[in-house]
């Protein structure tokens, strides 16, 4: 199921913490890249050009030129806000647990690719928060949000990664919020709810997605 609003740009950029980490992401790629690239001309200019003054520089180009590569695949797989909740499944989120500084936002979620495809496969997925606008730092607190697929295996019909992105980090609206939360089926709220302190079990997993089949 699938809900459709519109995302505020401005209120996207300065709550939206899906992108703010895509951003750290590309970033730090970039950085490592250039570092790299420096780093292969100082061995060519500094060093006399031996045989393995030559091979460091091409490993270190070669290094440079893998994580350009990286940057560039993450900066395409990345959506844009509005296509990327548009197409993403809306689904039921809770704060499972609340720490010093940060939340564990926990949701119920399908790990099948293809929706019609047999019957739900229901999982368990987390996701470290800072802030959700609007929402308290409580146990139980409610959090519509879109399921975010990740990684996958390739020769398999699931999902191996998948993130909640709640919709308050895209949108002020509170009537769009609380039209959402209506949305969602009452027994997914309720499932989640029943499950909201497995948060180690789903933390113990290789990628915070816990089957519950």
């Amino acid at each position: 199921m699938n809900f459709h609003f519109p995302v505020n740009r401005e209120h996207t950029n300065a709550n939206n913490e899906y992108y703010r980490d895509a951003r750290r992401l590309l970033i730090s790629s970039g950085i490592f890249s250039a570092l790299l690239l420096v780093g292969a001309v100082l061995v060519l200019v500094v060093f006399d050009r031996t045989p393995f003054v030559i091979g460091s520089a091409v490993v270190l180009f070669a290094l440079a030129a893998l994580y350009v590569g990286v940057t560039f695949q993450v900066r395409r797989a990345i959506k844009d806000p509005q296509e990327l909740y548009d197409e993403s499944p809306l689904v039921p989120a809770m704060i499972a647990r609340v720490d010093e500084r940060t939340m564990v936002l926990m949701t119920l979620v399908d790990m099948r690719k293809n929706p019609s495809d047999g019957e739900p496969v229901p999982a368990l997925a987390t996701r470290t928060v800072t802030t959700i606008s609007g929402v308290p730092r409580r146990v139980g607190a409610k959090v519509p949000a879109v399921a975010v697929a990740g990684t996958h295996k390739s020769r398999t019909e699931f999902y191996d990664e998948i993130t909640p992105v709640p919709l308050a980090w895209s949108t002020p609206d509170k009537s769009v919020i609380a039209q959402a939360q209506r949305n969602i089926p009452v027994n997914d709220w309720n499932v989640l709810e029943r499950n909201i302190d497995r948060v180690e079990e789903v933390h113990a997993t290789k990628r915070n997605l816990l089957p519950l089949n």
